[in-house]
């Protein structure tokens, strides 16, 4: 007779190969509960950590349970339609944008801050397991029962409703997307899992058949292939799975040939390590997500810690910058790697690779991935890179020459997060970052389409003043502190080819344009700091286009350059002066674009040329001050 592929283990649900020792709680057992206690009595960052997770729970027993009458909106509507800021919570029904103060009642605004409260809630569930387990005080489990018992009576009445307030497959009920009620049931899977034999047997299948498994069904029926919000599918199906013993969903978010973890993980991150959609931030919106189903998984006997699931956490330190911060390119703009060592804590934990310990050991260490998988002592030592590093099946490369460093992206486009920027530089030096990505902002303003998401906005060429096609670039050549890479498929019968070269100080560009028909080509540069240049700039009325991005330069300005010109920034302790050699017919445009916000105005220049084929021959000088 064949074994069950699940089985009780303790609290929750283990697979019948390699229990774990002791009671299971989906993402921790009790010897690794155990391990915690010890390690937050000895050190203070994991004493910190739990602190936090016994502060959580006690305000949670504090607070009624008050539930929303209704799901969440989307986070992204959270913004001012005038300039593009984030939105403050002034009370529940009004919303005020701190640049220039405007205040927004009713929808979607209302909704989003409801978003809000109930992720508040799903937290606080797993703060109450979490703290139950550590203090073994029942009244942190009995208001986590209580509070999943009051989202069980209530979860079938939510209206299905997506970021439109359709209701749509796609769409959550106590969320407005399956990406948001995902993110929603982990948590509170997880916290269930923790308090689960506590509960009266009455209870435990009210909230598993009227809450965890419908949620798990709205997601589950929500079908995507290869995706960052697929693998947070995956894993609150997956958990749910284990928690409820219900097989065909753990097989389902593990080993659907589709969209399971382990085709995510082959076809979704790339040889080099890097995730398919291009953006750092991205990266580790896919690793936050995926990381709870490979260590459910391994408490139940499945290993999903595979060496190219181990290149995920190599990628990002093969791209920083010498601060720590990542380029910023395509959407969801630059972060500093030390926002991941919580992710480094479970890498280090599961591979003991030193330089994730490094990582971890450059960080607080105060995150409850610290607490409950870090690793007692770890190493230090230095975490990014000193040498150049080419990510040549993404098509990234990292050039590094002492402190000067100069990243360029020129391969994968990147899926739906992608941007039209092939052969975008972004440059680093003197302890300062120069040239700028502007990454992203949130979705749902049109400056996200109309600035953020052209061409122009990029350190690269734009032809005719239309943004690139969404297509791939190729490498040329590598080696020596040097790239060239082409991009012929981002236009119509133009052919773009840039070759980067760093020295410390100094970086050599020359971007070459060719075609047999003449186009207009504009090469683009951003950088933060006081412009000022060898050329006589004066006023321009008119933009340089009406759309394309290029309605949103401000403080447009022009010159001619008949011999060769220079232009400069000075920033926080470095001064950038690029030297331009001379070609005929060649204008300047000196301007503001925007930056990592709507607030954060970048000076930037433009140089056009007219013709079949133009080179563009800059060397990017940075010296410190």
């Amino acid at each position: 007779m064949k074994k069950p592929l699940l089985m009780m283990a303790g609290l929750c649900l283990s697979l019948s190969a390699g229990l774990a020792a002791g009671p299971s709680y989906l993402l921790i057992d009790q010897a690794g509960i155990d391990a915690a206690k010890q390690k937050a009595a000895k050190y203070p960052w994991a004493r910190a950590a739990l602190d936090r997770i016994l502060k959580d729970a006690q305000n949670a027993l504090k607070k009624p349970i008050d539930l929303p009458d209704r799901g969440g909106q989307w986070y992204h509507w959270y913004s001012c339609k005038r300039d593009g800021a984030a939105l403050k919570t002034i009370s529940p029904t009004q919303h005020r944008c701190p640049v220039c103060g405007t205040i927004y009642t009713g929808e979607p605004y209302d909704s989003v801050v409801i978003a809000g409260v109930h992720s508040s809630y799903a937290k606080s569930v797993r703060a109450l397991g979490l703290a139950y387990r550590f203090t073994g005080q029942a009244e942190f489990a009995r208001r986590a029962g209580e509070i999943l018992t009051a989202y069980a009576d209530k979860y079938r009445s939510y209206p299905l409703h997506d970021i439109h307030g359709d209701p749509k497959v796609g769409g959550g009920r106590i969320q407005p997307q399956t990406l948001d009620e995902s993110m929603w049931l982990i948590p509170a899977t997880f916290g269930y899992a923790l308090v689960r034999e506590t509960l009266p047997a009455a209870v435990r299948a009210h909230i598993e058949n009227d809450l965890l498994l419908p949620a798990a069904e709205v997601i589950r029926t929500h079908k995507m292939k290869i995706h960052n919000i697929q693998n947070w599918k995956n894993s609150a199906v997956g958990l749910v799975g284990f928690a409820t013993g219900k097989s065909e969903l753990v097989r389902d978010a593990i080993d659907d040939p589709d969209r399971g973890f382990r085709v995510q993980v082959s076809q979704g991150v790339t040889g080099d390590g890097l995730w398919f959609e291009g953006s750092l931030g991205y990266h580790q919106f896919m690793m936050e997500a995926s990381w709870p189903l490979a260590e459910a998984a391994r408490l139940a006997g499945i290993d999903l810690y595979s060496d190219r699931y181990r290149t995920l956490w190599d990628a990002p330190l093969a791209l920083a910058l010498p601060d720590g911060n990542t380029p910023g390119f395509n959407d969801n703009g630059g972060h500093n790697i030390l926002s991941m060592a919580p992710l480094y804590e479970i890498a280090y934990a599961r591979w003991h690779k030193d330089v994730y310990g490094h990582m971890v050991a450059r960080s607080e260490r105060t995150s409850l991935e610290s607490l409950l998988y870090g690793a007692a002592t770890v190493p230090d030592g230095p975490t990014i890179p000193q040498d150049s590093v080419l990510l040549k099946s993404a098509g990234f490369a990292m050039l590094r020459a002492g402190g000067t460093s100069v990243a360029m992206r020129f391969g994968l486009h990147g899926g739906g997060h992608g941007h039209p920027d092939k052969l975008n530089i972004v440059t680093f030096g003197a302890g300062s970052h120069l040239g700028l990505d502007p990454g992203s902002i949130h979705y749902g303003i049109p400056l996200f389409k109309e600035w953020y998401r052209t061409t122009i906005a990029h350190n690269t060429v734009t032809v005719d003043q239309h943004s690139q096609a969404n297509a791939d670039g190729a490498l040329e050549s590598w080696g020596d502190n040097a790239i060239t890479a082409t991009a012929d498929k981002v236009y119509p019968g133009v052919s773009l080819r840039r070759t980067v070269a760093v020295r410390e100080g100094r970086i050599e560009d020359r971007f070459a344009c060719s075609s047999e028909k003449p186009h207009t080509y504009d090469w683009a540069f951003h950088s933060h700091g006081r412009f000022s240049s060898s050329l006589n700039f004066v006023p321009r009325e008119q933009p340089l286009a009406d759309n394309e991005g290029y309605q949103h330069i401000q403080k447009l300005r022009s010159a001619s350059a008949d011999g060769d010109w220079w232009a400069r920034w000075e920033y926080e302790n470095a001064t950038l002066t690029l030297h331009v050699k001379a070609a005929p017919g060649t204008q300047v445009f000196a301007g503001e674009g925007y930056g990592k916000n709507t607030s954060d105005r970048v000076p930037m220049i433009v140089i056009r040329r007219h013709g079949a084929a133009t080179s563009f021959d800059v060397t990017h000088q940075i010296a410190g001050k």
